[in-house]
């Protein structure tokens, strides 16, 4: 039986996705917790976590590089978010709330204009409008800001070399101590209406 040993670049046809596409989404976390992300629409994502220390983390992770799927189905490589508007419905029980000192960060780690590696942490509850666990996030580009609070605390972000970003969950008992819960703590996150906007939006 014949073979072919495709390359990038071999592909035979071309298709076009908007960013931020909920079937492309990951997530990471250390072990023993366990986390997983699960497509519910076209334009909508469930990550389901189980938290066993009071220092576990998750990331729910967009990447400018498609890593894990076959070079003949992964999406374009593309660093240059400006332009791009970023919006969602958030929704969430047993992860810690956005308003929360240690709530969900949006953590973006690529190079700043002069060619540095530079990491930003964005506090999504700065963007949102509605309440700490049920809420709407808009996040554009070419105006988000890293830091706690705004202004005082800001800092630009330069969306022009963007390698990955990711947000940040944990359990609402999280004291950043390699420590266990007295109890196992069960959380989800619904991200639904993600929608993703501007020139470089596919």
């Amino acid at each position: 039986m014949g073979y072919w040993l495709a390359r990038p670049g071999d592909d035979q046809e071309t298709r076009f996705i908007k960013r931020f596409d909920a079937r492309y989404w990951s997530v990471n976390f250390p072990r023993p917790m366990m986390a997983a992300v699960t497509t519910t629409g076209a334009n909508a994502l469930r990550v389901d976590t189980v938290f066993y220390k009071s220092n576990d983390l998750c990331g729910l992770i967009w990447e400018a590089e498609d890593r894990f799927d076959h070079a003949l189905l992964a999406y374009e490589t593309a660093r240059d978010f400006h332009g791009v508007t970023l919006s969602f419905h958030w929704q969430s029980i047993g992860i810690m709330p956005l308003d929360a000192i240690n709530g969900p960060t949006l953590t973006i780690e690529g190079r700043a204009a002069d060619g540095v590696p530079k990491t930003w942490f964005v506090r999504l509850w700065n963007y949102a409008t509605g309440t700490p666990t049920d809420a709407q996030i808009m996040l554009n580009f070419d105006a988000l800001v890293g830091g706690f609070a705004l202004p005082a605390d800001s800092d630009p972000v330069w969306p022009g070399d963007i390698d990955r970003m990711f947000i940040s969950l944990s359990p609402p008992g999280y004291a950043g101590v390699d420590a266990p819960l007295s109890v196992p703590a069960e959380g989800w996150v619904s991200l639904t209406d993600i929608a993703c906007d501007g020139p470089k939006s596919v």
